[in-house]
């Protein structure tokens, strides 16, 4: 009798074992998703992978021989690898010239996708002059006699000759709404200089290897510009985290691409005819990575004061028509300390559309003071541009990029 209740205890133990195992296998399927692709959950794209965590890209180079699929990987794993035809897919899925996505661990294909191509930037054209941004004096007057002085040819024969070695790279710093894309962009135009514009998460590839080639590519088509150069990359923060030791889901791949940016800064630095300035822009300045930080010259874009606010108020409304008695400095006052450009932007629009909406005739309309009383009061009560950020105060792994 004690012998059967032994027994089964010694069975009761040994399910649980057994479940608490199945459980720990659920966790590593959540931790390495990679490894567990069900079969036949493809992506809802015909070309498309559904992965978030960095895979490898590969090009399919020979047909299937009766066991295998070989296949040439790209990035830092590049190589010419065998592998076998995947789950819910045939041979004749796998052509030579066939882009694929492989596991970085295992090799094995988890998808077909589009056949890339080389990042190709255009360079954006822009007619904002200085003169349409508002309350930045200083920062203007900054930026002119810094990098302003590296695009004018003249400026920079001098700058040579006096054995001066002026910041290629620039880091503007502020909060969102505050001017710091109009600034580039008024840089570029004022300079006739050509200006490659991309967001930083823009930089951030499931493929590895790709976000660095992209940045490679961006630099090169830069110096290769016949006129001088601004390449300008909004949200570097998202590819210039700090640098941690935990680097799961996509953490390699974060700091490939910053590698090869860092790289490329130093590049500009050792040419003394380099054509090419780099401005960074972020609101986060305490999450990003030293390496970066000493490689650039910061530039603080702060929220406008009382007489910044009456300045951007007189570039938004020169277009309208003002009643007589609009009183802008009384309308600045108004208006709360934490409010941007953008802030402001949105109360000159809005007043404008409350002003159309009282007139019968839109011919006849002019914007009075009850107009921006009413637009200033729908922006504090939040029914219009308002842009809330559920971010600002969290901090995130550069790993969760990926999650």
């Amino acid at each position: 009798m004690v012998e059967e209740e032994d027994n089964s205890k010694m069975e009761e133990k040994k399910n649980n074992k057994n479940q608490k195992s199945e459980k720990s296998g659920k966790k590593q399927k959540i931790q390495f998703p990679q490894y567990f692709q069900h079969r036949g959950q493809q992506s809802s794209k015909k070309h498309g992978t559904n992965l978030k965590t960095p895979v490898l890209r590969g090009v399919v180079v020979s047909e299937f021989d009766g066991e295998r699929v070989w296949v040439e990987a790209s990035g830092n794993m590049k190589g010419r690898y065998g592998v076998e035809v995947p789950d819910g897919h045939s041979p004749g899925d796998f052509t030579p010239g066939t882009e694929v996505a492989l596991d970085p661990n295992s090799f094995k294909v988890t998808d077909i996708v589009e056949k890339g191509k080389d990042a190709e930037f255009d360079s954006v054209e822009t007619d904002i002059t200085f003169q349409d941004v508002g309350g930045l004096d200083h920062i203007i007057k900054s930026l002119k006699s810094n990098v302003g002085a590296q695009l004018n040819p003249e400026k920079q024969q001098k700058i040579r000759e006096w054995g001066m070695d002026l910041d290629k790279s620039i880091l503007l710093i502020g909060r969102p709404g505050t001017g710091k894309t109009h600034l580039v962009k008024a840089l570029s135009n004022e300079y006739d200089a050509d200006m490659f514009m991309i967001n930083g998460p823009q930089m951030v590839e499931k493929f590895i290897g790709e976000g660095a080639k992209k940045v490679k590519r961006l630099y090169e088509q830069a110096r290769a510009s016949d006129k001088p150069a601004i390449i300008f990359i909004d949200e570097i923060d998202a590819i210039a985290k700090k640098r941690l030791d935990d680097r799961r889901h996509g953490g390699e791949e974060v700091e490939r691409t910053m590698s090869q940016l860092l790289s490329e800064l130093d590049g500009l630095d050792t040419e003394e005819d380099s054509n090419v300035i780099s401005v960074f822009a972020t609101n986060k300045p305490d999450i990003m990575d030293p390496a970066l930080l000493n490689r650039t010259s910061a530039v603080e874009v702060p929220v406008p004061t009382e007489e910044a606010k009456k300045e951007i108020l007189q570039v938004h409304t020169r277009r309208l028509d003002l009643d007589e008695d609009i009183n802008l400095d009384l309308i600045a006052e108004e208006l709360d300390e934490d409010f941007t450009g953008r802030n402001i932007q949105q109360i000159v629009k809005q007043a404008a559309i409350n002003s159309l909406e009282r007139y019968k005739t839109a011919s006849e309309a002019t914007v009075g003071m009850k107009d921006f009383q009413e637009a200033i009061t729908d922006l504090k009560e939040g029914n219009i541009g308002t842009e809330k950020d559920f971010l600002a105060n969290k901090s995130y792994h550069p790993d969760e990029m990926f999650a």
